[in-house]
């Protein structure tokens, strides 16, 4: 990515990072009969806003995204086109210029020594884990009293992207500047302690790491570990 380039390189990697995604979860899903689970996709370009439903209130510039929110998400009010151009209830929220910065080191505006794609990554994947919850609970039939509660939500997205990265590293993909990317990551995106609602540095290395090699770091991680570990009121 260049300056020159950005507007168009960024959305390209996060549109095919988003394929990658509903092609690795959309296998799990069909084996399991639970139909497809590809989000709806919003790519803020630059200069735009997009008016999310998650925050919307009295004042609409609440809901009106720029493209700079130092953040991305998913929201289930959402009704977006997925990959394959359906509209679809529960969107993941991606804010290109945010994401620009990303390769020049800046993190949902802090300074990183070491960032770059796989950092995207990780956030992306991050996002769809949360995704991908709102999928079980729906075709399950879930209530909400049967959610994960405390840390564990964002954990389990955490764990649920290590599922994917394990993909990546079966297809030799993963490099270790990738790993130095996600170790940095982490003290951006940790809580500074506990019981604060996403989880410590270490309990979301941990949360990534069981989602990579599984609960005794022996095996590629399954989203049965996961699920178990992270969401004890369903699973």
């Amino acid at each position: 990515m260049t300056a020159a380039n950005a507007d168009s390189t960024v959305p390209h990697y996060l549109d095919s990072l988003l394929d990658d995604l509903d092609e690795t979860w959309g296998g799990w899903f069909t084996r399991l009969g639970w139909g497809d689970p590809a989000p709806g996709r919003v790519l803020i370009e630059p200069g735009t806003r997009f008016r999310t439903e998650c925050t919307a209130g009295d004042d609409p510039s609440d809901s009106n995204i720029p493209s700079d929110l130092p953040n991305a998400f998913f929201c289930s009010l959402d009704v977006q086109a997925n990959g394959d151009g359906k509209s679809t209830k529960g969107s993941i929220v991606l804010p290109v210029k945010t994401f620009q910065g990303i390769w020049n080191h800046e993190v949902f505006g802090v300074s990183t020594p070491v960032a770059g794609d796989f950092t995207a990554a990780t956030v992306v994947a991050h996002e769809y884990g949360h995704n991908v919850m709102y999928r079980i609970a729906d075709v399950l039939g879930l209530s909400r009293s049967s959610f994960p509660t405390g840390n564990n939500p964002e954990l389990l997205a955490d764990c649920l992207a290590g599922n994917w990265a394990a993909t990546v590293y079966q297809r030799d993909a993963l490099s270790p500047k990738d790993i130095i990317e996600v170790a940095t990551l982490l003290p951006v995106i940790g809580d500074p302690g506990p019981n604060q609602g996403h989880g410590t540095i270490r309990e979301r290395a941990t949360a990534l790491t069981v989602g990579l090699t599984g609960p005794q770091f022996n095996r590629q991680g399954q989203p049965g570990d996961c699920l178990t570990r992270y969401w004890p009121e369903a699973f």
